[in-house]
């Protein structure tokens, strides 16, 4: 090729599409071309590359490539490598010399670099990527198209200017798509839904991936959602000048059209920014190593690259380390394994014609499909019924009794209903309109199904369409399970579609996968990722049939890494039950049996032989025990199939009961001729689920009414520790004052006293206080520690203390701004609160303590260690706010963050000394006064709440009654970050108790711990030895004590990300096995609320404490007998 023009190739392969394009020496676009891969890299390159020659004859190349995909295909075309983020940084500086920020968003990633520059003028760039979760990015928009029936072409004329935004969580995009599941069948228009779920994803990258730094303008948004969407722009229109309001940030004077925009060609920067920057670099290379030989990039054509496709890749497969064997080693293993867990087709049994039959009608309206059995009186299935949902719950039953009237007439039978109930995400609507007998919430239908056919169970795991639920037994009843609140990674939904992908049948998905004799191994986690994965291994040369065996051989990891997060998994037991329409798929039961069996030898597996019906089949089984000799409600098989009903959404359906104005559906249920049944979906709180003003003011005083009657010690907590206590006011000057003297560091009531003079400040410097307005904000420990800090500054005569709002939906949207990392909840929120005590009028300093250490009745630990996270936050915090624009300079506040140690009072004592004495003018005897009051308070608080606590627990005896203890942090008494979960017990009549109310009085405690162990009664070392975290400590403290109380259950909260909690949690579980003491779980809590993931947990655990009633009654009735 010597002697002809060069022109350059630059090629993007990203994880769903191939970007390419042809420059000149001048870096004018030649030639370009975008499409969808479709899991075809290495052939689409080559398509691209023949077409590129085609149009360039006699013509030479240099070949830049990019790309997550980029890398592999690099040497087959001699291409030089460039990493994407120096591709696209490269080029928008050559190209958008002004700008100052970059949104990128792809396939399955989003960056955002920012350009910053110091006083001289020197330039860096910060970059931040997506890391483990692929929420937000463009695959997940791609799936919602799917279920909202919208075209893409259709999508892209859609503006985001004047529709309804409705919620979505962005961050997980299988969880985006079971919020879009619920409103489309709400009835929510599909142009709302998709500008809601654009909302979500610029939120979400606002909220997470800015990483609390200003998005400086010129705003450039690359990739191909921002190029094809237009809505996109709209949105970060709206929101990043919100953003720059809020830093103080100025954007140049534009219009915003020209701050923030979608560039020409900005699906093409990271191919042109390959080009850019490679030849840049070579040029750099060239004048610093004149001598050297230059690193050729021409392009030697396509041979090399043919042959990759056609068996190259194959050759690569071992040295990458991610192949496995097969899902069977052998034809013999594969046939025994199939004889043993094929399910049987279901044969019904014959019914002799003009018999009359009682039966028991199951429904189970799932999120994917609808199932319907019916049993007959001795419980055995005489009818089933499956289909995939077609979007409405209620036409979907109303059509299986249509066929149940088929049935019946083809039978020849009198055909009687005992009963009839509902379980699954449907089950209310469906009990509405059909009148059902019941629902049963369906961990404690496939509870009753699996107990029916396999007796003594000791795990059942679930794996449905979008959910995964393994529920743990003991003595036939759940005594705890897990869901999958925060990644729907690995469920039926998710194999079913990668089927679809490779257009082959799920009921064939498992005849495809026993044909690999190897598989790649996949990296469990996000399903995003692990489409990305088959992306990948498709591009190195793994089959169909070895990508499906991957997948399934994956599963497992899935269910016992993610969502059980148990690797020992004996400890759960060896009476294994398999369930759930996933299960019939039987590539996925042998990779769960060969995972369980190789952790657990003697394990005792079993497939449901009704996986799929299991829930309708347990449903209909609990409405058996329940009616028996009761007289049904059912409207009737032949009303059930002519059922009429109306929905309605508009504005005259809007919830009007606040300010929000939720939309909502009505949909209207014609249960007779005479009778209209009125059933509402997609309210946002209780108000909305009634239609009138009355209703809901009766609903409010039958709410008021059970609170009164049923104490929450969580709320009561929440309010009373920001009270204001009493405190004694300074001594005169000069007044013989007796102190105390602590004769050790670590013990505060273990004090000498002795007299001295008090010593007050000056008249200014008391003037100057009284002039003081101190904001705290309501987190962390001063959930604890805040009648303390209150107590303390009041009296050292500051004006007022006030505090910050409760965490709230509204707060963290107005305060979310600045979130510089992304740790637990508790700790993120912390900005937010932090700028709600900034908009506060008069306030002139706030005051976040850094606590290191609390005080704890807990004896013989490492430590009282408060943890790193929250030990850190207020120095985060104060750098947020003054990291580009100083706010507390600003307001003229001034931010005080005392490092304090709380468990040794002469420590407190002289530390809070230390930082106030000239900040607040202070005498070491007035801090020493202070400080007294403060704990003074601190007392005051805790005996009122262990008063309370005693008061409950009586009651609880005193009525044979189950309350609610709740081990958590005191930062779980805040109700934006506890959700509103133990509202929920209270207002289901169980009192709920937290460790702060629990009497810690050794007369009290002598009644719960026997004898031999009262001498070490606060002790927690026989139970957990690395005891050096205070409230982690408390936690265990009152886990021996709940396991003592027989009027006790225990619900344990713990956030995402909890490093503390995490550890102890099998030790806390072994305490409760062993006193047989009924306890939940509500772990990973974190911003985003999963409502049906925490309505299925506490409708369970609601069902079981009524048992555990029901068995305590009788246990006392005993005694007295």
């Amino acid at each position: 090729m010597t002697g002809l023009k060069t022109l350059q190739i630059g090629i993007d392969v990203g994880s769903t599409t191939v970007k390419a394009v042809v420059l000149d020496n001048n870096a004018k676009i030649l030639w370009k071309n975008y499409k969808r891969h479709n899991a075809r890299q290495a052939e689409l390159v080559l398509e691209f590359l023949n077409s590129i020659e085609s149009d360039f004859p006699d013509t030479g190349f240099e070949t830049f490539i990019t790309g997550s995909g980029g890398r592999v295909i690099a040497p087959q075309i001699n291409a030089r490598y460039i990493q994407e983020v120096n591709a696209v940084t490269y080029a928008v500086e050559k190209i958008h010399p002004n700008a100052g920020s970059v949104i990128e968003l792809g396939g399955q990633d989003a960056k955002v670099i920012i350009w910053k520059q110091d006083d001289q003028g020197r330039k860096s760039t910060l970059t931040f990527m997506n890391d483990k979760c692929a929420g937000g990015t463009g695959a997940t928009i791609d799936k919602i198209f799917g279920k909202i029936g919208l075209p893409i072409e259709d999508a892209a004329t859609i503006s985001a200017e004047g529709k309804t935004i409705h919620h979505i969580a962005a961050k997980c995009g299988v969880f985006a798509e079971t919020d879009v599941v619920g409103l489309v069948k709400a009835g929510i228009d599909r142009e709302e839904i998709f500008v809601s779920l654009c909302t979500a994803i610029v939120k979400q990258n606002l909220e997470v991936l800015v990483r609390g730094n200003i998005l400086r303008d010129k705003v450039i948004l690359l990739g191909g959602p921002h190029t094809y969407l237009k809505a996109f722009t709209d949105l970060w229109r709206l929101h990043i000048p919100q953003t720059w309001e809020l830093h103080g940030w100025k954007p140049a004077d534009l219009p915003v059209e020209q701050l923030i925009f979608v560039p020409d060609d900005a699906q093409f920067f990271a191919a042109i920014g390959a080009v850019l920057f490679g030849r840049e670099s070579d040029q750099l290379f060239f004048a610093t190593h004149k001598n050297e030989t230059a690193i050729s990039h021409k392009y030697p054509g396509s041979d090399k690259l043919k042959n990759f496709i056609q068996c190259g890749r194959s050759a690569q497969l071992m040295s990458h380390g991610t192949v496995r064997e097969g899902l069977a080693k052998s034809e013999e293993e594969l046939q025994e394994f199939k004889s043993r867990y094929t399910i049987a087709p279901f044969v019904p049994p014959v019914l002799e014609p003009g018999s009359k039959i009682k039966g028991y009608i199951g429904i189970d309206g799932g999120s994917t499909s609808s199932k319907l059995v019916i049993l007959d009186e001795s419980g055995t299935l005489i009818y089933k019924d499956y289909s995939l949902s077609k979007g409405n719950p209620i036409i979907d039953i109303r059509e299986m009794f249509q066929r149940i009237e088929n049935w019946i007439s083809s039978q020849g039978i009198q055909f009687e209903v005992g009963g009839a109930s509902a379980t699954g995400y449907a089950a209310s609507i469906l009990s509405e309109a059909f009148c059902l007998d019941l629902t049963v919430v369906e961990t404690v239908a496939h509870m009753k199904s699996a107990v029916a056919y396999y007796g003594n169970v000791d795990i059942i795991c679930d794996i449905g369409g979008q959910d995964i639920k393994v529920l743990f037994m003991k003595h036939n009843r759940v005594v705890d399970f897990n869901l999958n609140t925060q990644c729907s990674a690995g469920n039926g939904y998710f194999l079913q579609n990668m089927a679809e992908q490779f257009g082959i049948p799920i009921e064939q998905y498992a005849d495809h996968a026993f044909n690999a004799q190897k598989a790649p191994a996949f990296n469990y986690g996000c399903a995003v990722f692990m489409e990305q994965d088959k992306v990948h291994f498709q591009q190195l040369g793994f089959t169909k049939e070895e990508i499906m065996a991957g997948l399934a051989l994956v599963l497992p990891l899935n269910i016992w890494n993610y969502v059980v997060q148990e690797t020992n998994i004996a400890r759960l037991g060896r009476r294994i039950l398999l369930q759930g329409g996933t299960q019939k798929n039987l590539a996925a039961v042998k990779a769960q049996v060969d995972f369980i069996k190789s952790r657990v030898p003697d394990a005792e597996i079993n497939v449901h032989k009704y996986a799929d019906i299991s829930g309708a089949i347990g449903a209909a089984l609990e409405v058996r025990e329940r009616q028996h000799e009761q007289t049904s409600r059912f409207i009737g098989i032949n009303e059930a199939a002519r059922l009429v009903f109306e929905s309605y959404n508009d504005e005259s359906t809007r919830c009007r009961f606040c300010s929000n104005r939720c939309p909502r559906t009505f949909i209207d249920i014609h249960i007779s001729r005479d009778k209209t049944v009125r059933y509402i979906s997609g309210y946002g709180c209780e108000k909305g689920m009634v239609d009138n003003i009355d209703e809901m003011r009766s609903q409010q005083a039958q709410k008021a009414a059970t609170k009164e009657r049923f104490p929450n010690h969580v709320n009561l907590s929440s309010k009373i520790v920001f009270d204001n206590y009493d405190f004694d006011p300074f001594p005169e000057q000069g007044k013989s004052v007796e102190w105390p003297k602590y004769l050790r560091a670590d013990k505060k009531n273990d004090p000498y006293t002795f007299t001295k003079s008090f010593k007050r400040s000056s008249q200014n410097a008391a003037e100057l206080r009284s002039k003081m307005v101190i904001g705290i904000p309501k987190l962390l420990n001063l959930y604890f520690y805040a009648p303390f800090f209150n107590a303390y500054l009041r009296t050292l005569g500051v004006k007022e203390v006030v505090y910050s709002d409760y965490t709230s939906t509204q707060l963290w949207n107005e305060g979310n701004k600045w979130g510089a990392i992304d740790p637990c909840f508790p700790a993120k929120v912390a900005p937010a609160h932090i700028y709600n005590l900034l908009n506060k009028s008069n306030i002139t300093h706030i005051c976040f303590p850094i606590i290191t250490h609390l005080q704890s009745l807990v004896e013989n630990t490492l430590g009282n260690n408060a943890c790193v996270i929250q030990m850190g936050t207020p120095e985060v915090t104060h750098a947020v706010f003054t990291k580009d624009r100083d706010f507390f300079s600003e307001k003229n506040i001034t931010y005080l963050k005392p490092f304090v140690r709380m468990d040794r009072p002469r420590e407190t004592t002289g530390q809070l000394f230390e930082y106030f004495k000239d900040i607040l003018q202070i005498t070491e005897d007035e801090n020493t006064w202070a400080v007294t009051q403060g704990f003074s308070a601190q007392e005051k608080y805790l005996k009122q709440m262990q008063e309370e606590g005693i008061k409950t627990l009586n009651w609880l005896v005193e009525n044979d009654k189950i309350g609610i203890l709740v081990l958590g942090h005191p930062y779980h008494h805040d109700p934006g970050l506890n959700h509103g979960i133990l509202d929920e017990f209270q207002m289901r009549g169980f009192p709920v108790l937290c460790i702060e109310s629990l009497p810690t009085d050794p007369a009290y405690l002598s009644t719960l711990f026997s004898e031999d162990e009262r001498k070490d009664i606060y002790n927690i070392k026989d139970v957990w030895v690395r005891n050096f975290n205070r409230n982690t400590n408390l936690k265990i403290w009152a886990s021996k004590f709940a396991a003592r109380h027989p009027n006790l259950a225990v619900v344990d909260l713990s956030s995402f990300k909890c490093g503390h909690d995490a550890p102890t949690y099998s030790y806390v579980s072994n305490i409760f096995d062993a006193s047989e003491t009924p306890h939940f779980l509500f772990h990973d809590i974190d911003q985003n609320k999963p409502r049906a993931a925490f309505s299925i947990r506490i409708q369970t655990i609601e069902y079981f404490l009524r048992l555990e009633e029901m068995r305590l009654k009788s246990r006392v009735k005993e005694l007295n007998k």
